[in-house]
């Protein structure tokens, strides 16, 4: 048989994309990998095992472990900053508690989908590294100073529970995400994290919890 100029070559499109399928199977084990064991303890021969993969592969697609490491942060902030965009889609951006809240909500959302990006942090905030400053200049920074920024708004408005802005970060974060990165605990105590009528319950005992003079409108 001969392939015409224009036709693609026997089987490139379906090399490519079981390419970019391993890629993208890579990436998710090893988000689960580095939530286990911290980025010392995540061995690549066990992330190319858990994606069904050859360890060569790892080598193959990414120039080295830091930089897989990076790109499961990258994917996992990613896809927090599109979940929060949806909660706060359509709300009026001067409505300033209704934009706290939805943020929030879409915060708990997420760590309920995602609790590797917890646990990852639970492993990596403990000790100073490059890997540290990185993420933080580049990914946390920003998000720290807007949620400050935005308490500070809500506390001269009387919307918001009187917490100092310095502790705010790591308490939203904390409170919106535990539950679900110690979801093996949580169902040795009766609780199932999971179930959406209690992700939904969390969302608002949270919002509550921030915002108590807030009331939203229907």
């Amino acid at each position: 048989m001969v392939r015409t100029a224009d036709a693609p070559a026997s089987g490139r499109g379906r090399v490519n994309r079981g390419t970019e399928e391993t890629r993208d199977r890579l990436i998710e084990a090893a988000l689960v990998e580095f939530a286990a064991n911290g980025f010392d303890g995540a061995s690549t021969r066990a992330i190319a095992s858990r994606a069904g993969a050859h360890q060569p592969q790892i080598n193959y697609h990414f120039e080295s472990k830091d930089e897989l490491w990076r790109l499961c942060l990258e994917r996992l902030l990613g896809e927090l900053d599109v979940v929060i965009a949806e909660h706060v889609a359509g709300i009026d951006p001067t409505d300033e508690p209704a934009v706290f809240a939805a943020i929030i909500r879409g915060l708990v959302v997420f760590a309920s989908r995602r609790p590797e990006l917890n646990r990852i942090m639970m492993h990596e905030g403990t000790a100073p590294s490059d890997r540290l400053t990185w993420l933080v200049s580049n990914h946390l920074e920003w998000r720290h100073r807007d949620l400050g920024r935005r308490w500070i708004s809500l506390t001269d408005q009387a919307m918001a529970a009187p917490l100092p802005v310095d502790v705010l970060y790591h308490m939203v974060i904390g409170a919106a995400s535990l539950l679900y990165a110690n979801a093996p605990e949580a169902r040795l105590l009766g609780i199932e994290p999971d179930s959406s009528g209690a992700v939904a319950d969390h969302a608002d005992s949270l919002v509550a919890m921030l915002l108590p003079s807030y009331r939203p409108q229907h």
